[in-house]
C-alpha cells in the first residue's frame, strides 16, 4: 500500500471543496523530532475535563493566577476568578471562597497583580502582599491579599469611565478606556491611587485604541481600529511615565478586544487591516505577522459576529496554545505553535449528540493554577480541571474527534480504491470498561469532494491488549474525488493516529 502522507493534518476547508477540504477537531498535529522515528507527524488527542470547583454564580469572565506571599513561602499562590458578579478565590482542595461583588457587562473580566507591591497605608506587618487590579463591567477595583478585601477605586469611579482593560508595568496599573481611547494610569505600587490628569492618548497614529497588552519584554501593545503602536515606560516622562516608541507604529488594527493575549514570548490577536478584512496576528517585537489561513479567515467571514472572541493561552507537553473562541459563532479555533508549517490550526468543541454538532469549547478562561489547567466555564458556575489523562467532556460527555482528509484525486482520473488503513494505537480498550467491548473507529467517504457522504462504517480499534489490531476498510469502490473522514467517540484517553495508507492499482 502507499503512504496516505497528507492524512496527518491540519484544518483547511478552502472556499472550493475540489481544492480542499481538510478538517481536524480535537486533535492536534505534532511533529516528530527524531530523525528515526515512523512517520513526521501524528495525530494526538486534545485533553478532556473533570470537574474540579464550583462557583457561587454562573457564567465564567476571567481567571488569574499568582503572587506567592513573602510570609507563606510554601504556598503554591493565589488563584482568583470572576463568575457573573462574583468574585471568587479559588482554593489548592476545590474550595471557593466568596471575596467580593463587581459590576456586570458582556465583556469579560481582566486580572493583573504589582506583584509585593503594596499600598503605603496598610500597617508594616500587612505590607508585601501586593493587590490585583479587576477591571469589570467597566469599573475598577483593587484587592488587597492582606486584608482580603476587594473596593471599587473611587478616582476610577466616574460615569465618564469605562475601564474596559486592565495591566501593569513597572509597579504602576494602567486602566484602559476603549470608548474614549485613554489609559490611566495610578500611582506606583498603590493601585488605590490615581490621578485622572496623568493618562496617555495616541500620539502616532489617529484610529482609536482598541485593546491594550503589556508585552512579555515590558511594553505596551496597542491596537487600534485600523493600525497599532507599541509604548514603553519612560521615566523621563513624568508624570505620565509612559511614551509612544517612534519605530513601534504597525498597519494592523483589532478586530476583538478579548482575542489579544500573550503566547510564550509573543502578543496574539485577532487582527484586521486598514483597508478591510481579518487576520489572526503574531507579534514578536514590533513587526505583526499573519499566522491565520486563507480557509480560516473565508470561514471567518461568515461569521455573524467577530468583535466577541476571546483569545486565551496555555502550554502542556510542549506545545504553546493559542485558543480562540467565537461565541456567536459557535466555534473554538486552536493555533498550536509547535506544529508543523501549514499544519497549526485545528478546532475544539464540544459534541452534543443530543443535537448532532459540536458547541464551542465552554471552558474558555484559563489559569495554571496549583500544577493544573484551570477553565472557567463561560455558562455555567464550573471550574474544570483539563489534562490529557481525562478521556471525557464537560458534563461527563464523550470527547468526539474527527479528521477530514484532503481531496484524492489523480488528475481527475477514475481510481478504484482497493483498501484504506490507519496507523494507530490500538489494543487500548476503553477507559470505563477495559475488558468491555473493544472501542470502534467509524469511517465515511465522499466520491465528490466532500459535497456528499455515504454510510459510515467502522472497525475495531481492538480490545484491551490487542495491540497488533489493524484498523482498515476493503472495497472501497470507485471515485474522482475521493475524502475520508474518520471519526472516533468512545471513551479512550490515547487516541493517537500515526499514518494512514492507501491501496489503489498500481500505486497512483
Amino acid at each position: 500500500m502507499g503512504d496516505f502522507a497528507t492524512f496527518v493534518g491540519g484544518s483547511y476547508k478552502s472556499q472550493s471543496p475540489v481544492t480542499d477540504q481538510e478538517d481536524l477537531i480535537n486533535w492536534y498535529v505534532e511533529a516528530s523530532e527524531s530523525p528515526g522515528a515512523s512517520a513526521q507527524a501524528s495525530l494526538y488527542p486534545t485533553p478532556g475535563f473533570e470537574l474540579f470547583a464550583t462557583a457561587t454564580a454562573d457564567g465564567g469572565r476571567g481567571m488569574f493566577f499568582g503572587i506567592t506571599t513573602a510570609d507563606q513561602p510554601t504556598q503554591v499562590g493565589h488563584c482568583f476568578a470572576v463568575f457573573g458578579n462574583a468574585f471568587e478565590e479559588v482554593l489548592a482542595d476545590a474550595s471557593v471562597v466568596h471575596r467580593g461583588v463587581v459590576a456586570v457587562d458582556e465583556n469579560p473580566a481582566t486580572i493583573c497583580t504589582n506583584g509585593y507591591g503594596s499600598d503605603s497605608a496598610l500597617p508594616d506587618d500587612q505590607e508585601g502582599l501586593g493587590q490585583l487590579f479587576v477591571t469589570s463591567g467597566g469599573k475598577g477595583y483593587i484587592y488587597e491579599l492582606a486584608t482580603d478585601t476587594l473596593t471599587l477605586i473611587p478616582d476610577l469611579d466616574d460615569p465618564d469611565i469605562t475601564v474596559t482593560q486592565g495591566a501593569c508595568l513597572n509597579g504602576h496599573f494602567l486602566a484602559f478606556d476603549r470608548d474614549r481611547s485613554i489609559i490611566y494610569v495610578s500611582d506606583q505600587l498603590d493601585g488605590m491611587s490615581w490621578d485622572l490628569s496623568n493618562y496617555i492618548q495616541r500620539q502616532i497614529g489617529t484610529d482609536p485604541w482598541r485593546a491594550m497588552i503589556a508585552t512579555p519584554y515590558g511594553q505596551l501593545c496597542l491596537p487600534g481600529q485600523f493600525t497599532g503602536e507599541f509604548w514603553y515606560f519612560d521615566p523621563v516622562n513624568y508624570p505620565t511615565l509612559f511614551s509612544p516608541d517612534l519605530s513601534g507604529l504597525f498597519s494592523y488594527g483589532c478586530g476583538a478586544t478579548f482575542s489579544v493575549a500573550q503566547l510564550g514570548d509573543s502578543v496574539v490577536w485577532l487582527g484586521k487591516a486598514p483597508d478591510g478584512g481579518y487576520q489572526v496576528l503574531q507579534a514578536r517585537g514590533y513587526r505583526p505577522a499573519r499566522i491565520s489561513t486563507h480557509a480560516m479567515e473565508h470561514e471567518a467571514a461568515t461569521y455573524p459576529r467577530i468583535d466577541d472572541a476571546i483569545g486565551q493561552c496555555y502550554t502542556e507537553q510542549g506545545h504553546t496554545f493559542y485558543l480562540l473562541t467565537f461565541p456567536t459563532a459557535n466555534v473554538t479555533w486552536c493555533y498550536d505553535e509547535s506544529a508543523p508549517e501549514g499544519r497549526r490550526w485545528h478546532k475544539r468543541g464540544t459534541w452534543i449528540s443530543e443535537q448532532g454538532i459540536y458547541q464551542y469549547m465552554r471552558p474558555v478562561f484559563h489559569a495554571f493554577a496549583f500544577d493544573k489547567h484551570l477553565m472557567a466555564d463561560r455558562e455555567t458556575n464550573r471550574i474544570y480541571h483539563m489534562a490529557n489523562r481525562f478521556p471525557r467532556d464537560i458534563e461527563g460527555r464523550v470527547i468526539r474527534r474527527l479528521r477530514r482528509s484532503p481531496t484524492v484525486q489523480n488528475e481527475n482520473a477514475l481510481v478504484v480504491y482497493r483498501e484504506f488503513e490507519l496507523l494507530m494505537e490500538t489494543g487500548l480498550g476503553q477507559d470505563a470498561n477495559p475488558h468491555g467491548p473493544p472501542p470502534t473507529v467509524m469511517l465515511r467517504i465522499s466520491k465528490d469532494g466532500g459535497r456528499t457522504w455515504g454510510d459510515e462504517r467502522q472497525a475495531s480499534a481492538g480490545k484491551l491488549g490487542a495491540f497488533q489490531t489493524r484498523v482498515s476498510w476493503e472495497r472501497l469502490g470507485q471515485a474522482r474525488q475521493r475524502v475520508f473522514e474518520v471519526t472516533v467517540s468512545d471513551i479512550v484517553r490515547n487516541w493517537r493516529i500515526t499514518a494512514a495508507y492507501l491501496n489503489v492499482p498500481g500505486g497512483r
